[in-house]
């Protein structure tokens, strides 16, 4: 198949998808620009195929990712107090630690509304 006839085919499947053709040429080379999920494409020299196949970042993915940090860091640092005798040491990680807590219930609830 030829590269542009494949061009115009991933251009098809990008408007299918809910790209928007605009008005101005690429300032490049003046091919035809589409606007998908937020950033801005030349059909003639960039790579469409990238684009078709990039994964939606979602607040779920974050969160989620978030709250595996934050249990992480909560463990290490319940191994830190344990092994810790400055009381003033102790109570700057327990700070952080209240804070990770807090976090994680505002994640938790946010993922319940």
């Amino acid at each position: 198949m030829s590269q542009s006839r494949e061009k115009m085919q991933l251009t098809v499947e990008l408007m299918r998808r809910g790209a928007v053709m605009m008005k101005e040429p690429c300032p490049l080379d003046n091919g035809v620009q589409m606007r998908y999920k937020g950033k801005v494409y030349c059909t003639t020299h960039d790579d469409l195929e990238a684009a078709l196949s990039a994964k939606e970042i979602t607040f779920g993915d974050v969160a989620a990712s978030m709250r595996d940090q934050l249990l992480t860091k909560l463990k290490e640092n319940t191994a830190l107090l344990e092994n810790e005798k400055d009381p003033q040491k102790q109570d700057q990680i327990v700070s952080v630690m209240a804070k990770y807590v807090d976090l994680l219930s505002k994640l938790e609830s946010s993922q319940r509304t």
